[in-house]
């Protein structure tokens, strides 16, 4: 039986590492690298997901001029991904910046309330969490402040 990436359907050699899908599919290794899955995330992740992921990221990749995927690390190719699945990908560059270092704080405070929350005090997370708030707001007045510009000038 051959097996075939369910991302670009090329062949997978039987001596090639690859990993299977909940819904028994394959990805290559240079895929789930490429989208930062370690073999867990793959095999809790169902096909569709995965192919939505990897469109998610060759789209924000394209809106930021973005050609080599080995130019950018794991934690990136995550944060694309992840604001291209929210349709963010159509940010600036200089606000994208602030929206990916949310989204690193964030992922971070995920792994930090996992293993809190096994201790039973996750209170050392209110100011990182409340951080992300205020970058999220720094984001938001800086949007506001061109739609009044844009408005200003539409008005003359």
């Amino acid at each position: 039986m051959t097996r075939m990436c369910l991302i670009d359907n090329e062949k997978i050699g039987m001596m090639t590492n690859s990993f299977k899908t909940k819904d028994g599919n394959v990805l290559c290794v240079k895929h789930a690298e490429a989208l930062g899955l370690t073999p867990k995330d793959v095999s809790e992740s169902s096909t569709s997901d995965i192919q939505n992921s990897f469109n998610d990221l060759m789209s924000a990749m394209r809106k930021f001029n973005i050609t080599d995927i080995n130019q950018l690390s794991k934690n990136e190719r995550k944060s694309l991904a992840y604001l291209a699945k929210r349709n963010l990908n159509k940010l600036s560059p200089d606000i994208y910046k602030q929206v990916e270092d949310i989204t690193t704080q964030i992922a971070g405070n995920r792994l930090m309330l996992l293993g809190l929350g096994l201790q039973g005090s996750t209170q050392s997370l209110t100011p990182s969490y409340l951080a992300a708030i205020l970058e999220q707001n720094w984001i938001l007045i800086r949007q506001n402040e061109q739609i009044i510009e844009l408005l200003k000038n539409n008005n003359n």
